[in-house]
């Protein structure tokens, strides 16, 4: 029996669907890829830049009096881009948030099971060493006051803060006419409550809770949260989306 129309709609329910990016500009292309195999057509709208507020030299001096019972925990990719180069010379174990995290550092012996803050501490031993958090100014305090409570001496570098972009005229009328927008930060939600108010396209999909209660706190309606808080983890969630 040959496929009709609606077995290629169920099979690949984001063909021709109008998709908004708004994570910084060269963090976009790992999801827009992922869509656009997916059928989908990505708009790549950053809401949002990554300014770097600590220098290499300074990461390396925060992670260097650590010992082997020690940790060295990771709050995103960019975070681990910026603390990569320290880890070369620190016995300290290290932590991360996900699978994406996870790869973009040199060794990793913890993995949080379900990717997100909250998942990490879920998982986290309890202890009384040292343990310094990495990520971004505007970071929520999850992993220092899980850890904390865990009984580690917590110290945290911020590597990094977000800054607001105003996307194009172009850019804007084409976001007016899309079918899904996907935030990976809350910060990218404030950005867009900025320039669009509470309008946004019929489904926004979010990469995790965090992300939900920021999105939500900035007045904006979250349609579907990925249960898998990753990238691929958010296709699911858009194909989930337009399925039903």
């Amino acid at each position: 029996m040959s496929e009709t129309p609606l077995d290629r709609a169920i099979d690949r329910p984001l063909q021709g669907r109008t998709v908004v990016i708004t994570r910084p500009i060269d963090q976009a292309g790992v999801l827009a890829d992922l869509l656009v195999a997916r059928g989908a057509l990505p708009v790549v709208m950053p809401l949002i830049e990554l300014v770097d507020v600590a220098t290499p030299a300074e990461v390396t001096a925060a992670l260097a009096p650590l010992s082997d019972d020690d940790w060295v925990v990771v709050a995103s990719a960019h975070a681990a881009s910026r603390v990569s180069s320290a880890l070369d010379g620190c016995r300290a174990r290290v932590a991360a948030v996900g699978a994406t995290t996870g790869r973009a550092l040199p060794r990793v012996d913890l993995l949080a099971e379900r990717q997100s803050a909250e998942g990490l501490v879920e998982v986290f031993p309890a202890g009384s060493g040292r343990a310094v958090v990495v990520q971004a100014v505007d970071g929520a305090p999850t992993l220092v006051d899980g850890l904390t409570a865990l009984g580690w001496d917590v110290s945290r570098v911020d590597t990094h803060r977000s800054r607001p972009v105003v996307p194009s005229a172009a850019q804007q009328l084409a976001v007016l006419r899309a079918d899904a927008v996907v935030f990976t930060s809350g910060t990218q939600a404030e950005s867009w409550v900025t320039i669009f108010g509470v309008s946004t396209p019929p489904v926004v999909v979010t990469i995790g809770p965090q992300t939900t209660r920021n999105t939500e706190v900035a007045g904006l309606k979250v349609t579907l949260t990925a249960a898998d808080h990753s990238l691929p983890g958010v296709i699911e969630a858009l194909e989930e989306c337009f399925r039903s």
